[in-house]
């Protein structure tokens, strides 16, 4: 909800700048992944942005072009199926245009050609994995590519790199298996069932780097392994992660 509340607030800013010279919008949905709630985000942007251009510009819709990115292994597929439903549901909702495509890729690289997308959304969860079953060597020379950075890291890096004017920057925290409830009918507070969830969700995040240090044969042990040690640390502490929503604005 917090979440919502900021993109609503500066989505509303934006659309009102620019609504009246803007007849198409470029989205792009960076680490969609492949999940029924990969549309999610993209909904609620979409449905932001037409109600205050409907307002703006005397019941004019505007039109969506919207770029799922992902790494090249991301099962698109499974999206691609949830779009005619999708389609359906923003037609009832008064989006009269919109077109999705897939766009895989790593978006630390270029994606697109220069000013050619309007919005970019991402989110992204708490990274931390324990680790078994594998050689110290292999141990010793693997490296995960992830680092939290402090608030006041994150505004450093914007600030220093120019390009961007930071408009919201807000903190939440979330317990680590916040949407299980959503996820399991009948449910019931269980830390075995909790574990293996969180696990869950982790696996889908690691898993590619983990094969690509430690090979395929490991991975189902080592998560089972994963789900217990977290089954017993929810019984001592308190999971939950924090995260960081930024909206930026781009520099002319």
């Amino acid at each position: 909800m917090q979440v919502h509340t900021i993109l609503e607030e500066n989505m509303i800013s934006i659309v009102s700048n620019k609504s009246l010279t803007k007849s198409c919008w470029k989205i792009a949905e960076l680490g969609c992944s492949s999940e029924p709630n990969s549309l999610m985000s993209i909904s609620n942007i979409l449905n932001i942005i037409n109600k205050t251009s409907l307002k703006l510009n005397n019941g004019i819709s505007p039109v969506f072009q919207i770029y799922l990115n992902d790494l090249f292994e991301n099962d698109f597929n499974t999206i691609f199926k949830l779009l005619p439903d999708f389609y359906q549901q923003k037609k009832g909702e008064n989006v009269e245009e919109c077109f999705i495509g897939a766009t895989p890729g790593n978006f630390y690289g270029r994606l697109f050609s220069n000013n050619y997308i309007d919005f970019f959304h991402s989110s992204y969860s708490l990274h931390w994995l324990s680790q078994g079953l594998v050689e110290e060597a292999k141990l010793d020379l693997f490296n995960l590519p992830v680092y939290h950075p402090t608030i006041e890291e994150v505004k450093q890096v914007i600030e220093a790199e120019a390009s961007f004017t930071l408009q919201t920057l807000n903190t939440f925290k979330i317990g680590c298996d916040a949407n299980l409830q959503d996820d399991i009918v009948d449910y019931v507070e269980d830390s075995k069932m909790r574990g293996e969830f969180i696990a869950k969700y982790h696996r889908a995040v690691y898993e590619p780097l983990l094969i690509a240090g430690f090979g395929e044969n490991i991975m189902d042990e080592l998560f089972s392994r994963f789900a217990k040690l977290i089954a017993q640390l929810i019984e001592i502490e308190t999971l939950e992660f924090t995260n960081i929503v930024l909206f930026m604005t781009k520099n002319p």
